[in-house]
Order: C-alpha cells, then structure tokens, then sequence
C-alpha cells in the first residue's frame, strides 16, 4: 500500500515534529529524508578511535526550556533523559588576547544611543539598522556586529531584526539549558521513533495526482493526501517547481550562505584555554568556536570553530585552531568536519512570509524549516506545529 494521509518530506527537526504530530493524530504518516541518517542541524558528531565515547555538536548547539513546540512530543522518559548544561562565559577573540564581552561594549555609545531602545520597534530594521540605533553604532561595529554573526554563522547586518529574541514562555520543569547523555541528536532519534522514517530516500520529483500528490525517491513512488515540505527553501523550491510554479518562485529567493565547521577533540591538560562557553570571532575567519566545556569529560575537551567559506584550506584551519588553543597542530586526538548551508534572511521578511501564507491557504501543502519564524530548533518546531494545525483544520 502506497497511499499515506501525510507525507513530510525532510528529516530535521522541522520534518521529525511535523510527522510526530501526524503519526500522534491517527494519520497515516510517511518521512522521507535524503540523508542516511535524520537530524539536520541536529549534527552531534560522536568520535571512535582515541576520542571514543566523546562527542561535540557540529551544527545546532543549543536548545532551551522555551522550546515548548518540540518539549510537548517528548514523553515523560525522554524529559527524564534531558541534562542541564553547565554555565560557562562567552568571550572575545581579536586574534591576539581574549576579552570579556562586557570590555567590547562603547559605554558612551551605548548609553547615548539607549533611550531608543524603548520607542523603536523591530519590524522591519535588519540587525544593524536596528541595534546601532538602540545600542549606538560604535558598540554594533564593536561587539554585537560579531557577535550575531556568532551565533547565525553567517554576516548578519541583514538579518530581520524581530525574528531574534523574541520572548516565549519557559517550561519549569526542563533545564534552562540543556542536552542529552550523547549529544542534541538524541533529540532527533527520539522523535524518529516515534514515526516511520526512511532515510537514503531524496525526493526528485512531486507532482499533483486527484487531490493529493504521488512523491517519487529512488526509484519508488508513493500518494498522499497532505505534503508537508521541511527542506531548506532552495530544495523546496526545485520540488515544487512543477506543481506550484508560482511559489517556487517565492521561495527561489531565500538564498544559502554557507560555514565550514571543524571540531577538534584534545587532551585536557594540553590546553592553555580556560573553560569557556565559546569564542565570538572578532575579525577572524571564524565566526565562534563553540566550546564542549559546558558538558564536562574527565579526560577531554571539544571545540568546534564555525568557519566563513573559503577563507582557509585545510591545514590553515588547524593552525588558526592551534593558535587560539595554544596547541600543536598535531594535538588533536580526533578531527570532524561538515559544511552547512543556512537560509539568509533579510529585513523585510515578514512581508515574504505573508505572500507565502496567502499562497498555502486551503492547499493540502505545508511548508516548515528554519526560514519561516527564525533559525533556532524552537522556531523551527513551531513553524512545523503551525502548520500541522493548519492542514488538520482543512480536514
């Protein structure tokens, strides 16, 4: 039987809700993920060899107890499984010392700039417009222009001001902060057990069949009454191409920005670095470097640097990683490496995301992932719920 209620197509964090939540309401429920395993930016990298047993995340870091969209489909025993992570400091890296955040910061700037803080609202402004105007030019240039840059692993002036930040309510009964006993990719396997997952099957076709879609992957077709979509825009994009032209066009116009990211782990004592949350990059060809400190282990410690594309080749990345941990370039007991593709979003976005809403009204089509409220694991759980609600209401 080829016939499904719901197929999602895209196994990240986005795809893993949205089907939990079908599988969870008596549908039918098929994922299809390209990927040999499911996740997205749920990329923990588990090393063997000398660093057995030690693992560092290589895309997505974090995730909070405000991320109640996802928190609601874990049952009880994976809330157990949960564990705090430990508070350690972000600091600054200019390529020659390291600084706290706080001596980064233009106080006359700042407090000269500060009373707009309360009368300009967000809509509208990328992050520069936005925070030169609240916090002062001075302190954006500074510190904040890197330090966003950080944490979106992309240059950020651009980024729609009111997708970050913004306020949810927090469970109190989750870890403010928190990870699993391997790695945020716990988080991933849990939810595809939850659901039929088939990895190693990358959609190259979707087409409208009565009033539904026929899915083809590899070889293998199936029909379904409801397509959810949880691809980054470009591949959503391609798919749709043929089916709905015009919003493949919409979506054409999200376009990648990449970081390269490499993880080393090291022998604890062989490391001058005090323990730290991570690094902002302060004119460097990294954006961070995000520490394992958090998550302690006896013998080892885990960095991974988050790269801007092209800048270094291979070995010049080692150096750049030995340099700011003090180390041979030898040292590290294990290396990781992956390349990531992030939407980049620009001011005005709320606009784009309008057009795409009027255009999926009443369609049995849904679109989620990280382009739609914001970039975090919990925008994208949310942006999945949205829309299951939505195809759940058209019946």
């Amino acid at each position: 039987m080829d016939s499904h209620d719901l197929i999602v197509v895209g196994g990240g964090v986005s795809g893993l809700t949205f089907a939990c939540r079908g599988s969870a309401h008596g549908w039918r429920t098929l994922l299809l993920e390209g990927d040999s395993r499911v996740g997205g930016c749920l990329a923990t990298h588990r090393f063997d060899g000398a660093a057995a047993g030690f693992w560092t995340e290589m895309a997505a870091h974090t995730a909070y107890n405000s991320y109640g969209a996802l928190l609601e489909l874990l049952g009880p025993a994976a809330l157990a499984r949960l564990q705090a992570r430990h508070k350690r400091p972000w600091r600054a890296w200019d390529g020659r010392r390291l600084q706290s955040v706080f001596a980064r910061l233009h106080w006359p700037s700042l407090l000269a700039a500060l009373p707009r803080l309360f009368s300009t609202n967000k809509a509208g402004y990328g992050l520069r417009g936005y925070y030169s105007r609240v916090f002062g030019s001075k302190t954006y240039e500074g510190l904040l222009r890197h330090a966003f840059g950080a944490v979106l692993a992309q240059p950020a002036d651009d980024f729609p001001a009111e997708l970050l930040f913004r306020k949810k309510p927090r469970r109190k009964d989750v870890p403010r902060s928190y990870t699993l006993a391997g790695g945020l990719l716990g988080l991933a396997e849990t939810l595809a057990s939850a659901c039929e997952c088939h990895t190693g099957m990358k959609v190259g076709r979707i087409e409208r069949e009565g009033q539904g879609f026929r899915v083809h992957a590899e070889g293998q077709s199936w029909a379904c009454r409801r397509l959810a979509l949880a691809v980054p825009a470009w591949e959503a994009a391609r798919l749709l191409a043929e089916a709905y032209p015009d919003l493949a066009r919409q979506l054409a116009r999200i376009a990648p920005a990449e970081v390269e990211s490499m993880a080393v782990a090291v022998a604890k004592e062989g490391v001058v670095l005090p323990e730290i949350a991570g690094l902002i990059g302060i004119d460097q060809a990294f954006y961070s470097a995000v520490s394992r400190d958090v998550v302690p282990d006896a013998r080892l410690r885990g960095f991974t640097f988050h790269f801007r594309p092209g800048r270094l080749s291979r070995e010049e990345k080692l150096e750049c990683i030995g340099r700011v941990l003090g180390i041979e370039t030898s040292a590290p007991l294990a290396i990781a490496e992956r390349t990531s593709r992030l939407p980049a979003l620009k001011a005005g976005h709320a606009d784009w995301l309008a057009k795409i809403d009027r255009a999926l009204a009443g369609q049995p089509l849904a679109l989620s992932g990280n382009y739609f409220q914001g970039v975090s694991l919990g925008d994208c759980a949310e942006r999945s719920r949205d829309e299951f609600a939505r195809l759940a209401r058209s019946g």
